[in-house]
């Protein structure tokens, strides 16, 4: 028995020094997702620290990226700019953690751009529930309210979100975000004009995050309205 166990071990440590040693990887990392909005312009390039971050994001499509940081509370730079015309568009400083999700989004025109940015809520939603926020990327829509579920005044969710601002997060059953998610005009009731009203809702799932973005089909002022949909990260 004693010889066995003696055998059982060796075997052990002969294939243990047969192993490649395991590589940690100990690069901290944010993650970036951008969102461009601009309208009536050609694609964005979005720079961190003048480092090239998107090479050139077109309209209506999501773009992400990793960002290598040093430590917490790190400021960056952002920049954004147009592709061909290289017409600075705006630019901010930030603190960013790794490990987080940072939103950041430019709207508007050349003429008067606008960029949001926020860190993203990646906490899960009370359980069994769905969790979104909305941007309000169209200023020809105006300030708008927003239902989820229904027409009734139970149903309103949100009120007078306005042209470029981004919501707070709101929670909904899933068969609420099935049944309906219906934009309004600010203070004017579903019955009576309703902009948008989203059509593919059996998307949405259960303790999942979502951010819906207010915004045209295309890159032009006087194309369709339209609501966005994309799956937010829940860890």
């Amino acid at each position: 028995m004693r010889n066995l166990i003696i055998l059982l071990l060796g075997s052990v440590l002969m294939l243990s020094s047969c192993l490649d040693p395991i590589e940690i990887d100990d690069t901290l990392q944010s993650r970036l997702i951008y969102y461009n909005n601009l309208l009536e312009t050609d694609k964005v390039v979005w720079t961190t620290d003048e480092e090239e971050s998107i090479a050139a994001q077109a309209y209506g499509v999501p773009a992400e990226d990793l960002l290598e940081v040093e430590g917490y509370s790190q400021m960056v730079r952002f920049d954004a700019s147009t592709l061909e015309g290289e017409i600075f568009l705006g630019g901010f400083d930030y603190s960013v953690d790794p490990f987080s999700f940072y939103m950041i989004s430019v709207l508007g025109t050349e003429q008067e751009p606008f960029l949001v940015y926020d860190t993203i809520d990646t906490s899960f939603p009370t359980i069994g529930m769905v969790k979104m926020r909305f941007l309000q990327a169209s200023e020809a829509i105006g300030d708008v309210d927003i239902y989820v579920g229904g027409e009734l005044p139970e149903h309103l969710k949100l009120q007078g979100v306005s042209y470029k601002q981004l919501s707070l997060y709101v929670e909904a059953t899933q068969e609420a975000f099935w049944n309906a998610v219906i934009i309004t005009p600010a203070q004017v009731a579903p019955a009576d004009s309703i902009i948008l009203s989203y059509e593919v809702n059996n998307n949405f799932v259960p303790n999942r995050t979502y951010f819906g973005i207010i915004n045209h089909t295309e890159a032009d002022s006087e194309s369709s309205f339209r609501m966005q949909v994309f799956n937010q990260p829940n860890f």
